[in-house]
């Protein structure tokens, strides 16, 4: 394999810097070469560094960097790929003190883990026999052969230990051109892994300035029948990496379009271009569960999130976005009461102000919706305990009497102390 003509030099030093000194990755290429092979970072850390090298260190999240869902300083996601038997590297990994689980043998996969951190390390291999989902799996000690199996030529860019970094398909020459282009024919390709067809449209949400020649576009169609059997946990991944990226919207529009929606969901995303127009500003301080709620018709949330396999607290949050909220509350994130209703709304103030904005029940206002994202809830001054020495209560007593007092200390504005809570409680 040829090193490309992008030396360590010329990229982005702190990048490559903060990459190459993580210490787990640092011992993962230790790992390899005592063991008489070789590790390199291999995806979309390196296609990170690359798109900065390009944009003079400005990357497309840094262009979207004041937006609330992105998170500053976040160690990026880490692949790994090793020249040699994958049970080799594990078994001089773990000798190292390193912990590894088996989490993708089939596949010359494990994960290597310390502390918070973790990293897929995979055995160099050739695809066979793919049918849109699984694919029979060849060891191989060729780069090129490995680089060959993968969806993007931007996703096939490796860096050694020593920072050089290799270009076996082209892939610098499509960032530099802002192309996103297929490793041979996209037919193919989606063929092999019905997947990619979804990852293919979360890079240009990821990446708005990517291009794709109109043949790669069209042969995503025929590939849209196959993302149904695809696995929820997949699905769910792309969806949420897509959802979050600068150019969601247009990614998002372009699903409706082609009926991708209803390939997986078996019903529509409902947002057209001028709800957007409103949504564009709240989608950012929105979470997946609440994006999915404001993709999809009132009372579909539970429905999709449990589709997708999300977790246990995902489907709680979807069933409060599917119950609904009073209107009178959403009209009074308009006014000057707006903090009294975030506390009841909340958690989902922020989706109530959405729903309340694109049903024409307030009018969106940008330093509005920033108050009420970064709203701290204040805390009732008064307890349980507090109610049960005042008026001698017990039981569900307790609950209402507190239940009273809380209103009463909301509609001040959070203003009344525990000692005048107390008073007001006795007058009544």
């Amino acid at each position: 394999m040829t090193s490309s003509a992008i030396g360590q030099s010329d990229l982005p030093a702190r990048l490559l810097a903060d990459l190459l000194a993580d210490p787990l990755v640092g011992a993962i290429f230790c790992a390899a070469r005592e063991c008489g092979g070789e590790a390199r970072i291999v995806g979309g850390a390196v296609r990170d560094i690359c798109l900065n090298a390009e944009k003079g260190k400005k990357t497309v999240e840094g262009d979207a960097a004041d937006t609330p869902d992105r998170l500053a300083g976040t160690a990026p996601d880490i692949d790994m790929a090793v020249s040699l038997p994958i049970e080799v590297f594990a078994a001089e990994a773990r000798h190292s003190g390193l912990a590894v689980y088996d989490t993708g043998l089939a596949h010359g996969t494990v994960t290597v883990r310390a502390e918070n951190r973790q990293i897929e390390v995979t055995q160099l291999r050739i695809d066979h026999d793919q049918d849109g989902r699984h694919a029979r799996i060849e060891a191989t000690g060729s780069w090129e052969q490995d680089a060959q199996r993968r969806d993007f030529t931007m996703n096939a860019l490796y860096l050694d230990e020593q920072g050089v970094l290799y270009d076996p398909v082209g892939g610098l020459a499509d960032i530099t051109a802002r192309q996103l282009r297929f490793i041979g024919k996209a037919d193919n390709r989606l063929a092999e892994d019905y997947l990619r067809l979804l990852r293919g449209l979360r890079f240009c949400a990821q990446y708005p300035e990517l291009w794709m020649e109109d043949k790669d576009r069209a042969a995503m169609g025929p590939a849209i029948a196959g993302l149904a059997g695809l696995s929820a946990e997949r699905i769910a991944s792309e969806l949420r990496k897509l959802c979050a990226g600068a150019g969601a919207e247009a990614m998002i529009l372009e699903m409706q379009a082609l009926s991708i929606d209803r390939a997986l969901f078996n019903q529509p995303f409902i947002r057209t271009s001028v709800e957007w127009e409103i949504l564009r500003d709240i989608w950012p301080y929105l979470d997946f569960v609440a994006r999915l709620g404001m993709m999809f018709s009132k009372g579909q949330c539970v429905a999709v999130a449990t589709r997708l396999k999300c977790s246990r607290q995902d489907i709680k949050q979807a069933r409060r976005i599917d119950a609904g909220r009073p209107e009178a509350l959403q009209k009074m994130l308009g006014t000057p009461a707006w903090q009294q209703a975030v506390y009841h709304l909340s958690p989902e103030a922020v989706f109530a102000y959405g729903e309340a904005a694109l049903a024409g029940l307030l009018a969106p206002d940008q330093s509005r919706l920033r108050h009420i994202a970064s709203f701290q809830l204040p805390r009732c001054p008064v307890k349980g305990g507090d109610i049960k020495r005042a008026f001698g209560l017990d039981g569900p007593d307790i609950s209402r009497k507190l239940t009273a007092i809380e209103a009463e200390w909301v509609a001040s504005n959070f203003t009344l102390t525990a000692k005048e809570l107390l008073g007001v409680g006795k007058d009544k």
